[in-house]
């Protein structure tokens, strides 16, 4: 299977139809406009390459390096859109769910705003800020990257890099959200064989639709 048989224009074109018909207001943003990714770009120091690599998704919104975005790499795209549509889909589902559990632990270092009414004790929610595992992200994560592989199993026929996907889940990246190198191994070898026998999720179901029509 080679991505040249496909049309990659008409595929990401119907995606990003798709996924303004099924999020409401998504708009793409160049981060260097924005204020707010400057302002994150600050608080997220371990992620040297947040402004020039990643995207980020706060809803409605997906956040690109600049735009035009990826103009002449469509496979790219597809990829990139797949992946934060899932996002964006399952903070429609769970609402400001999505919000804390992704923040998760570390948000609870707000709690540390009540030490001058309460007690000094509640200091001790500073500590949340270390960085300790986060499952939930993880988890909402897992399902982001699990549609990357299958985007990209479909439209070449090749599995991920492993070691890659790996290090965004043990690195910096995403704050050493869960660093357990075997586990994550071993959760998207199982996931790469669901996905070759069609055991799929409704957003991969939508996505392969969308790839093989």
């Amino acid at each position: 299977m080679s991505e040249k048989i496909f049309n990659l224009t008409r595929i990401r074109w119907k995606l990003e139809n798709m996924i303004l018909d099924d999020i409401p207001n998504f708009e793409i943003v160049s981060k260097t406009t924005s204020f707010l990714m400057k302002v994150l770009s600050i608080i997220l120091f371990f992620n040297r390459s947040f402004m020039t690599s990643y995207i980020s998704v706060i809803y409605p919104r997906m956040y690109v390096p600049k735009l035009p975005w990826k103009e002449n790499d469509h496979y790219s795209a597809i990829l990139v859109l797949a992946h934060e549509w899932v996002h964006l889909s399952d903070r429609k589902r769970f609402g400001l769910l999505f919000d804390i559990g992704y923040l998760f632990p570390q948000c609870l270092a707000f709690l540390s705003l009540l030490a001058p009414f309460l007690s000094v004790w509640w200091l001790l929610c500073l500590l949340f800020l270390l960085p300790i595992p986060s499952p939930t992200r993880a988890w909402l994560e897992f399902r982001g990257y699990s549609m990357t592989m299958a985007c990209k199993w479909w439209l070449t026929g090749n599995e991920i890099n492993y070691y890659w996907i790996e290090r965004q889940f043990v690195g910096q990246w995403y704050y050493f959200m869960w660093p357990f190198k075997g586990i994550v191994r071993k959760m998207f070898e199982k996931q790469m064989e669901k996905i070759k026998n069609d055991d799929l999720s409704p957003e991969q179901r939508k996505v392969k639709e969308i790839i093989f029509s």
